[in-house]
């Protein structure tokens, strides 16, 4: 019987991640070692239980990575800007830096030891990071604090620079906007009015078209397409491109509500903010409404129809169907 092929796969127990781990747990000729922070989680003993192979490391513990890659033909490599960010043990460790200034930095350099250590394992056949477009660059320096997109970015070009060989066995996988943010992220949440109507506000541009994506169910059916596929591909990853107002109809017709959008000004918010996230979200949406969330100038995008086995992903509409909406709307706004 032919030996099994490895894929490490970091973050799984997360939204990426643990969408890869599934997807690779049902391929026959496909071992799974999952890397997380805390093997004794719920998750991560759920993993063990389907058969992954469950180890502990840690971005911030580079030496913990060598162990966790060894033998390793694929890695997926994702990070957490937002988990950074959020978590208030951090705060003293920015050290008068902004937090998210201080987050993107900090993911940024734990990208790049993922990738000096991922150079070092000579049974690496692929390699597939997860980023995202760089701002400041394709907005060609308008847009220059959309922290979380370029912390990412700067990473990819560091590996691209620095190890032309692994590169050869790379490809990038960038996530799109995550519908789960209509679910449990405050900012997004459609809003009910009095009147039955659920209101999508925000500061998007309601026609502009998005990658719209469910993380948790299709990062995996991409990233297995990108590894079985040649290297070198920056694919956008998403199950509809659709704009907002797109988007609000498939909730209607998901739930059967009457919806709206609602476009705020720049500098504007339906929940308070701190003014450092302001400025952050604001030139991250002004940089999707004008250059697109994917950086569309960037002639090596391509999307999941260009691949040779493109996945069949889910609707927006199913997916909308799936969620637990009575709790979005009960909660205190």
């Amino acid at each position: 019987m032919a030996t099994k092929k490895l894929i490490v796969v970091l973050g799984a127990t997360g939204n990426q991640g643990g969408s890869v781990a599934e997807v690779f747990l049902q391929e026959p000729q496909w071992r799974v070692r999952a890397v997380t922070r805390n093997p004794a989680s719920t998750k991560a003993r759920a993993l063990a239980a389907r058969g992954a192979e469950v180890v502990q490391a840690d971005l911030d513990l580079p030496s913990t990575l060598l162990s966790a890659f060894e033998n390793a033909n694929a890695i997926f490599a994702v990070s957490d800007f937002w988990g950074l960010f959020g978590d208030p043990a951090n705060e003293a460790k920015a050290k008068g830096q902004q937090l998210n200034v201080w987050a993107a930095n900090h993911e940024t350099e734990q990208l790049k030891a993922v990738i000096d250590v991922a150079a070092r394992i000579p049974t690496l056949e692929r390699f597939v990071l997860s980023s995202l477009s760089n701002a400041t660059k394709w907005s060609r320096g308008r847009y220059t604090h959309v922290y979380h997109f370029d912390s990412k970015a700067k990473a990819e070009a560091y590996g691209r620079e620095t190890y032309p060989e692994l590169w050869k066995k790379t490809s990038i996988f960038q996530a799109g906007f995550f519908l789960s943010n209509f679910v449990s992220t405050p900012i997004f949440q459609p809003v009910m009015t009095a009147h039955g109507k659920a209101q999508f506000v925000g500061n998007l541009d309601p026609d502009v078209k998005l990658p719209f994506i469910a993380a948790e169910e299709d990062t995996g059916p991409i990233v297995k397409a990108l590894v079985q596929e040649d290297a070198g591909k920056n694919i956008i990853g998403y199950r509809e491109w659709s704009s907002l107002r797109e988007l609000s109809k498939a909730f209607s017709q998901a739930t059967g509500a009457e919806t709206e959008c609602i476009r705020l000004a720049t500098g504007q918010s339906n929940i308070p903010l701190p003014s450092e996230l302001r400025l952050e979200l604001d030139d991250n949406w002004a940089y999707c409404n004008e250059f697109g969330y994917e950086g569309r100038d960037d002639p090596t995008i391509i999307h999941p129809k260009d691949l040779d086995s493109s996945p069949e992903l889910d609707s927006v509409v199913n997916y909308f169907r799936k969620q637990d909406w009575s709790r979005v709307f009960t909660q205190e706004k």
